[in-house]
């Protein structure tokens, strides 16, 4: 490291001052050309539900971004946090009135900036050159594109950059004084609290401040740095205590724990190998990024039930990164501090340590990935004082040719978000084994009348993805259209018991027995999902249907108004009690029930 820090300040200042603008001047630039083609995208996938059809975005209820879980009717105890995304998505959304076009110049110009803090941040380690070059390759790889050119992904882009940003006044704003050490950890909680309300990854950042500090040092400066941040690290902690806090009361579990479809039934020990397996990919997807998928669940990744060779290569990789990482952290440390790097911020979502709700998602990625840029600069820097000239330019040739790959293999991957009908199919035509590719078929299926086909089809993806509570739902659904009743109960009784506070599989199951005709079961069904998961409108309002079907009027009314009382701006619920209340005889109110509805929008 002293080596390292030796060379950075032999660099003349006139040299750096002259080339460091256009360092970041370049840098911008690619960055943003790379993402230029995801300009024409529109919303994509999961964007209509977070965003389109988010009354917290789209009215701009932004108390209730810091009051209630990111996805609009998550289950309980399952979901996100991320009111610092849907502030954002709200402000846009008034900006821009909804126009697809400014939320991806939004994001686009924030992996700009991203790219020009991790140089910032490489620049701290290592001389100019391998730190631009680094951050090249953080600038135009191709595992950022879901978190770039599908808007959803800004999730990443804001926690990196709260996450980046706190790391960089940590390493560069280091006062004597009390009040302006007050400061700097004012300052350091504010980027905090900005990457946590983004997404929950930033939770790790106090560990990533400690790996900057472990590559800083000697074992004595280390210990004396330790001393003087001692309080930093603490006030950081406290912080995010208080975050995880809040969250709990929010999303009603302080476990992080999601409901994962994939990993949903499957024991601690079935998990833990499965999360193995994961490991692999992350090497191909972080140096060969060629095969990218937006579906990395049931059928492209398989649950693992026993050891197999994948789960080993798997604990032998993160055997070799935490082993190479203190190996190198003398003759290479900054190599070593993006192993740990990646690492730390990769453990929250890898399933290592609580079930987070995807198996692999290339998102996941692109903080984790600052690790790899990181190692990258630390390699070029340590290999360059061993080789000789002649090879220096062979070997940057190659790393030229390197990046230029990954810069048109993200120009052309950025169409892959257009819209949901281009994920589907670019998931469909790359992987056609993924649970996602085959509903999506099976819903094609159906729509063209060739329902035994599409049968085969969804008994196929549920093959892949026997836990997958959505899918159970929506293949009930299909079941219940063809008539096979007793199969659709099944399956949404399998949902309930994967997932007992899933209140969709409450409201379909309830459903089903009011078409069948069965009010007595299709009201306990109703009941029981209040008990389990609170009070819920949709399933007052089934409730009610429920007493209509056992011819109790009144109790159909008192429990339609409870529907009301949960989403008072439902004009179905506003109609449908105007009928009640006039089957009940009470002409008056019904009259003024009808005329509440029609006044809502």
């Amino acid at each position: 490291m002293a080596a390292e820090c030796r060379l950075t300040e032999a660099t003349s200042a006139p040299t750096v001052s002259t080339s460091l603008p256009r360092a970041r001047t370049l840098l911008f630039l690619v960055a943003v050309a790379a993402y230029l083609t995801s300009l024409g995208n529109g919303f994509a996938y999961d964007d209509n539900w977070f965003i389109v059809g988010n009354p917290v975005v789209t009215e701009a209820l932004i108390a209730d971004a810091f009051l209630e879980p990111a996805w609009p009717d998550a289950p309980q105890g399952v979901g996100n946090y991320r009111p610092v995304v849907l502030t954002s998505f709200a402000v846009e959304w008034a900006v821009f009135g909804g126009d697809e076009l400014g939320f991806h110049v939004v994001s686009v110009l924030a992996q700009g900036l991203i790219s020009l803090l991790v140089l910032a941040l490489l620049l701290r380690f290592v001389p100019l050159l391998p730190a631009f070059l680094a951050s090249l390759v953080f600038a135009v790889h191709p595992v950022h594109v879901e978190a770039v050119a599908n808007v959803m992904g800004r999730a990443e882009l804001y926690a990196a950059l709260g996450y980046l940003g706190a790391c960089l006044v940590y390493l560069n704003w280091r006062p004597a004084g009390g009040l302006r050490r007050g400061l700097r950890l004012l300052a350091l909680a504010a980027l905090s609290l900005f990457a946590m309300g983004s997404k929950e990854i930033a939770v790790t950042l106090p560990a990533a401040l400690i790996a900057l500090e472990l590559f800083r040092h000697s074992d004595a400066g280390l210990r004396q740095r330790f001393r003087e941040e001692a309080l930093t690290i603490v006030g950081l902690v406290a912080v995010m205590a208080l975050y995880v806090i809040v969250r709990g009361e929010v999303l009603g579990t302080f476990t992080g724990e999601s409901a994962s479809p994939a990993l949903l039934g499957l024991s601690v020990p079935e998990r833990l190998l499965t999360a193995l397996t994961v490991w692999p990919h992350y090497l191909r997807l972080m140096f060969f990024p060629l095969d990218l998928s937006a579906d990395y669940g049931p059928g492209v990744i398989l649950p693992t039930h026993s050891l197999t060779l994948e789960a080993i290569s798997g604990a032998v990789l993160i055997v070799a990164l935490l082993g190479g990482a203190w190996l190198l952290r003398r003759r290479a440390p900054t190599v070593s501090l993006g192993a740990l790097w990646f690492f730390v911020t990769i453990l929250p979502v890898s399933n290592l340590v609580v079930r987070a709700d995807i198996v692999l998602a290339e998102r996941t990625l692109y903080l984790p990935s600052v690790g790899l840029a990181l190692g990258i600069a630390g390699m070029v820097h340590h290999l360059a004082g061993e080789i000789p000239m002649a090879r220096r330019r062979v070997l940057l040739g190659l790393f030229a040719v390197f990046v230029v790959g990954m810069f048109v293999r993200t120009v052309t991957r950025n169409p892959a978000w257009m819209d949901t009908y281009s994920v589907v199919s670019t998931l469909a035509a790359d992987h056609p084994e993924s649970w996602l590719a085959l509903r999506a078929r099976g819903g094609g299926l159906e729509r063209v009348g060739a329902l035994a086909e599409a049968g085969d089809v969804y008994d196929i993806a549920l093959e892949f993805a026997p836990n997958n509570y959505q899918l159970l739902v929506e293949v009930a659904g299909f079941k219940h259209r063809i008539g096979d009743h007793e199969g659709a109960e099944e399956l949404l009784a399998r949902a309930i018991q994967l997932l007992p506070d899933y209140s969709v599989a409450y409201e379909r199951l309830s459903e089903q027995k009011l078409l069948d005709g069965d009010g007595r079961s299709a009201h306990a069904v109703a009941l029981a999902g209040l008990a389990r998961v609170g009070s819920l409108r949709g399933l007052w309002a089934l409730v009610s249907e429920s007493y209509v079907a056992k011819g109790d009027l009144d109790a159909a009314v008192r429990a339609r108004r409870a529907a009301l009382g949960q989403d008072s701006t439902s004009v179905s619920d506003w109609t449908r009690l105007g009928d009640l209340l006039e089957l009940a005889g009470d002409t008056v109110s019904a009259e003024a029930a009808r005329a509440h509805a029609t006044s809502r929008p």
